[in-house]
Order: structure tokens, then C-alpha cells, then sequence
């Protein structure tokens, strides 16, 4: 893997872990390392705005490629899915704005922010169990597994972009051991759901690299 790569693929992802200790034995304040407009939290946000940025750039690039609906289709999905994902972080400009939800919305609310996740289990647990179950087959296995097999992708298997490959192991890894590990190391400066979630997005946003980079090879290998 080029430096450039393992940089982004493998560093970014164990910086991200360091950044919690890093932050709190220099500065000691885990304030504002958790809870509402904490960086975790803002750093979650950031890498899907980043990650939406990123499945943009890639949309101009299928527009010279042939047969590339279901790519198109599987880029907008990854936007409106980030998007939503970012949205409710904030809960739609409440964390910003600072304004507080009506009477209504409180009853059916049980945090009293305008969001959807915090309403029902299917909004809040069913998603992030999806999306776990996803990265670990998806993120985690098929591409260790077609690693140690020596099983190359093929363009011509229908789901040849949508696959991650071998890029987003060590964030999937992080992804499915975090909760784990946390439930066994007691750390008061660590919030567990706050950090799962910014793995979720840092997961998101390096799938959506990888998926740039291989665009940007197959455009280039194309001239």
C-alpha cells in the first residue's frame, strides 16, 4: 500500500482512537471532549460532511463511465444516508442554534431534541445494528476473507464498486470492537455511544475515499 494510503486508511483511524487520551492528558477537560457540541461529536459531523463531499466528486466522475446507473444510484444512497446521519448529530440545527423543542415534540422525545433517533428503537438501535452487521460481513470479513483467498474483484460482479476492500479493515475492526472493549475498560473521558458513532461516520467517510480512489484509477487507466 502506498505512504499516502497507509496514511489515511491505517493512521487516520488510530489517530482518531489516541485523539480522547490525547486530548484529556494534555488538557484534562473531558467536557469538552463529550456530550452535545463536544468534539467527539463535532468530529462525527465533520467526517460526513467530508464523506458527502467526497461521493460528489466521485458522481462527476461515472458520468464518462458506461452502464453506471447502479453506481450513481449507490453514491446518491451514501449522501442522503450521510446526510440524515449529520442532520440528526445535530438534531437539525438545534445544537447550533440553541433552540429548544415544543411541548409536542418533547412528549415523543425523551432527550428534548428535534430529532428522530431518540423517539423510537427503529430510529436509533435498528440503524446502528444494520450498520454493524454491515461493516463487520461487508467491511470486516468479505474482504479478509477474498484477501487470504487471493480473490480479486471483477468488474463485471455487479457489486464490484459497492464492496469495500482491504482499505477499510482497521476502521471496521475499530467499529466492532469499540463497544467491547469499552464495556470492559472503565474510562470516565469516553463515551461509549458518542465514540461508536464516530466510527460509524470515520468508516463512512474512508469506504467513500476508497471508493474515490478506485474511481479516479479507473478514469485514469480509461485516457
Amino acid at each position: 500500500m502506498p505512504r499516502r494510503e497507509l496514511l489515511i486508511f491505517q493512521g487516520i483511524p488510530f489517530a482518531v482512537i489516541l485523539l480522547p487520551f490525547v486530548w484529556f492528558g494534555i488538557v484534562g477537560n473531558k467536557r469538552m471532549l463529550m456530550g452535545e457540541g463536544g468534539i467527539v461529536e463535532n468530529l462525527t459531523v465533520l467526517f460526513l460532511l467530508i464523506a458527502i463531499l467526497v461521493c460528489v466528486v466521485a458522481l462527476k466522475k461515472t458520468k464518462s463511465m458506461p452502464q453506471a446507473n447502479f453506481l450513481r444510484l449507490w453514491l446518491v444512497l451514501l449522501i442522503l444516508g450521510s446526510t440524515y446521519f449529520a442532520l440528526e448529530e445535530i438534531s437539525y440545527g438545534q445544537h447550533l442554534f440553541g433552540w429548544s423543542a415544543n411541548e409536542t415534540w418533547k412528549e415523543l422525545n425523551d432527550q428534548d431534541e428535534t430529532n428522530l433517533h431518540n423517539i423510537h428503537w427503529a430510529f436509533d438501535q435498528l440503524p446502528r445494528n444494520l450498520l454493524t452487521l454491515g461493516i463487520l460481513v461487508g467491511g470486516v470479513i468479505m474482504p479478509l476473507y477474498r484477501h487470504f483467498r487471493k480473490i480479486e474483484l471483477v468488474e463485471t460482479d455487479r457489486l464490484y464498486w459497492q464492496w469495500p476492500t482491504m482499505d477499510c479493515v482497521t476502521i471496521g475492526v475499530m467499529v466492532i470492537l469499540i463497544r467491547p472493549i469499552l464495556s470492559v475498560v472503565d474510562i470516565d473521558f469516553i463515551n461509549t455511544g458518542e465514540t461508536k458513532e464516530n466510527l460509524f461516520a470515520l468508516f463512512i467517510l474512508l469506504y467513500c475515499v476508497s471508493l474515490n480512489c478506485r474511481l479516479r484509477q479507473k478514469t485514469a487507466d480509461s485516457t
